[in-house]
């Protein structure tokens, strides 16, 4: 007969029995993750696990994600939430990394045009207010992550990870932290532009600072940031930089 799965006194299905000891760990922070709502950090694992599979040994940690996100639809389409995880088939889905990155390459080719002089300053602060109203989950044509994209978790991680002027946002709107964001972004950029301009750094140094920057503020988008380094900041990419105005 075969045995019922271990589950949590809150319905969870437990981890199995894995080896090697990392496939363990992974289990138990992907159910912690899930109990906390942040399904899409799971999703992503997956994918990224999926991705760079060599062993069968990870067969069954992928098969326990698997659980836990079936686990995670029937609790969400039973609930007034409706189907959370179809929003993951939605061509605008803001937890795929494609779309998210689709979004900010744009934005920061956008502020380079800005810089050559062939975009308008008035075109760049339209598209970070535009942004901010995505990630605020307030543009219907884009679907959110759950209850990521929200002011206590998106707008905290934003503060704190860009970082961003607590004194300034920390009783703001997550629309108004995003706009600070996507500003930073955006400064960013030019500090960048500026410093390749005035030869303070080569022309493959600043395409990989802005590869880095993107990178990074995509992370903070869909919600990985915290899975990298404490000390990689989105502005950490330019701390070493002159202000623009230096």
């Amino acid at each position: 007969m075969m045995r019922k799965p271990r589950v949590s006194p809150q319905g969870w299905p437990l981890p199995p029995r894995l080896t090697p000891a990392w496939t363990a760990r992974r289990a138990v922070l992907w159910l912690r993750l899930m109990q906390a709502g942040r399904v899409h950090r799971v999703h992503g694992d997956l994918m990224a696990l999926a991705r760079r599979r060599t062993s069968l040994r990870h067969a069954a940690l992928l098969d326990y994600g698997d659980a836990l996100r079936q686990e995670w639809r029937a609790r969400t389409e039973a609930g007034p939430a409706g189907p959370a995880l179809a929003r993951a088939a939605h061509p605008n889905y803001l937890g795929s990394l494609a779309v998210v990155r689709s979004l900010v390459d744009g934005y920061i080719a956008l502020l380079i045009a800005r810089a050559g002089g062939t975009a308008p300053h008035a075109a760049c602060e339209a598209e970070m207010h535009r942004l901010a109203r995505i990630f605020a989950g307030r543009e219907p044509g884009f679907a959110r992550i759950g209850g990521w994209n929200s002011r206590d978790q998106l707008g905290d991680t934003a503060i704190r990870r860009v970082p961003l002027d607590l004194g300034v946002t920390q009783a703001a709107s997550l629309d108004a932290v995003l706009q600070e964001t996507f500003a930073a972004v955006g400064l960013a950029t030019l500090r960048i532009l500026r410093a390749a301009e005035r030869s303070e750094i080569g022309a493959d140094a600043a395409l990989g600072r802005l590869s880095a920057l993107a990178v990074r503020t995509a992370a903070l988008l869909v919600g990985t940031a915290d899975s990298q380094p404490a000390e990689a900041t989105l502005l950490g990419v330019v701390a070493d930089l002159p202000d623009l105005g230096a």
